[in-house]
C-alpha cells in the first residue's frame, strides 16, 4: 500500500500525525460540548421550530426530541472515543510507542467503511427517488472529499507507524549483528584459562600436529 513520505508535501509524517491528532482531539471536545449543550437545552429549541409547522406542536416536539436526543447521545459517545483515541495517538507519537496508534487507525478504518457504504446506499436512494442530478453530483463531491481526506489522514498516521516499526527493527538487527561479530576476547589471544593450559587434555591431535597451539 502507498505510504506518503510527507504530509501535504510540506512537513514530515511525524509532524502531520501530531497535527491530525490535535485536530481530532479539538474536534472531539467541540462535539462533546455541542452534544451536552443540546441535551441541556431540552425541548425549547424544538418547540420554537415546531410552532412554524402545521401539525400539532406537542406531537412535533416529542417526535423531533427523540431523534435529536438520540443523535446528541451518539455524537457525545463518538466525541469521547475521538478524545480518548487521539490522546493515545499523541502519547504514542511523543513516546514512540506504536501500540497506541492502533485504536485510532481501527476507528478510522471502520468510519471510512461505514461512510462508503452509507454514501453508496444514499446515492442509489436519491437516484431511485428522482433527485435532480446536480444535487446528486454535489453530494457525491462533498462526501467523496470527506472520504478522501480521512483516508489520507489514515495513510499519514500509518506511514509514521511503520516508520517507527522499521526504526525499532533496524536497531534490533544492529544489536544482534554487533553481538555476533564482537568477540569476548582480544583477537589472537587464548581464553584466560588457569595457567594458559588447554582445558581438554584428552583431545587427540590431528595427523602431523605435535602439540596444541598456545
Amino acid at each position: 500500500m502507498w505510504e506518503p513520505t510527507k504530509c501535504c508535501c510540506c512537513c514530515g509524517v511525524r509532524t502531520g500525525s501530531i497535527v491530525i491528532g490535535v485536530f481530532i482531539l479539538v474536534g472531539g471536545c467541540f462535539g462533546l460540548l455541542g452534544g451536552a449543550q443540546t441535551l441541556a437545552g431540552g425541548k425549547s429549541d424544538i418547540a420554537t421550530f415546531c410552532q412554524n409547522m402545521d401539525e400539532d406542536v406537542s406531537e412535533c416536539v416529542n417526535k423531533f426530541w427523540k431523534v435529536e436526543k438520540a443523535s446528541s447521545i451518539s455524537s457525545i459517545v463518538v466525541a469521547c472515543f475521538h478524545i480518548i483515541f487521539s490522546s493515545f495517538l499523541l502519547y504514542g507519537i511523543l513516546k514512540k510507542k506504536t501500540a497506541f496508534f492502533i485504536p485510532l487507525m481501527v476507528v478510522y478504518v471502520i468510519q471510512i467503511s461505514i461512510m462508503i457504504l452509507a454514501s453508496v446506499a444514499l446515492i442509489i436512494f436519491m437516484i431511485y427517488e428522482g433527485v435532480p442530478s446536480p444535487a446528486i453530483y454535489f453530494f457525491t463531491v462533498i462526501i467523496g472529499s470527506v472520504i478522501f481526506l480521512e483516508t489520507y489522514c489514515l495513510l499519514v498516521i500509518r506511514a509514521y507507524y511503520y516508520q517507527l516499526k522499521r526504526e525499532k527493527g533496524h536497531a534490533h538487527t544492529a544489536l544482534n549483528e554487533c553481538h555476533i561479530e564482537t568477540s569476548p576476547y582480544p583477537v589472537n589471544e587464548c581464553p584466560p584459562y588457569p595457567g594458559n593450559e588447554v582445558p581438554y587434555s584428552d583431545v587427540r591431535l590431528y595427523p602431523g600436529q605435535k602439540e596444541f597451539p598456545k
